[in-house]
């Protein structure tokens, strides 16, 4: 999905002037955004703080019901 840029390419984020590292391919007619690797590193964490992992906890008491649920 997200891949190294050879070529030298200048970040699609708005008000940064660094050079592209990364890119991923979009639909429409820009086909692509690239982004430098503070840009890239940014939007991760942000998507981290929205995407929270379900708790493993949770994990382990889910499959511990479903093996007394097969013992009963």
């Amino acid at each position: 999905m997200v891949y190294k840029i050879s070529t030298k390419i200048k970040c699609d984020v708005r008000d940064c002037k660094n050079d592209a590292v990364y890119g991923f391919d979009v639909k429409g007619r820009g086909g692509r955004c690239c982004l430098c690797a503070d840009c890239l590193a940014a939007v991760a964490s942000e998507a981290r703080a929205h995407f929270v992992p379900k708790s493993p906890l949770n994990a382990i008491k889910k499959r511990m019901k479903q093996e007394s649920a097969y013992e009963g």
